[in-house]
């Protein structure tokens, strides 16, 4: 099968919680990460385009990015998680990258 990601993911597994514009929130955790979002697993039925805040805590500190849904996917009803969501951020986004950089191994999260 041929790679389409522009860039490489990393396994990232971090708790988190997903909030909507609307102020609609779930739980969700964290599947992996590149340099320009993630893939996360919820049970919030988001929408492609739809804006997000995702608040994930790294090291006793809680940090939030904003994005939005690029891709969806369902998953089998008796799944704990309902969606898979890829998440596109915007690269400069500082959490973002200290995100990435605690799972390469590049730097220790602040």
């Amino acid at each position: 099968m041929e790679e389409r990601r522009s860039t490489p993911r990393q396994e990232a597994y971090v708790p988190a919680t997903l909030e909507t514009l609307q102020g609609r929130q779930a739980i969700a955790i964290t599947r992996d990460i590149s340099s320009k979002g993630l893939s996360i697993l919820t049970r919030l039925d988001l929408a492609v385009g739809d804006a997000v805040k995702l608040t994930v805590t790294l090291a006793g500190s809680e940090r939030t990015l904003s994005g939005k849904v690029v891709r969806r996917e369902e998953l089998e009803s008796h799944e704990l998680w309902r969606h898979k969501l890829a998440l596109i951020v915007d690269g400069a986004d500082p959490v973002l990258a200290q995100l990435q950089a605690t799972f390469t191994g590049q730097a220790k999260p602040r």
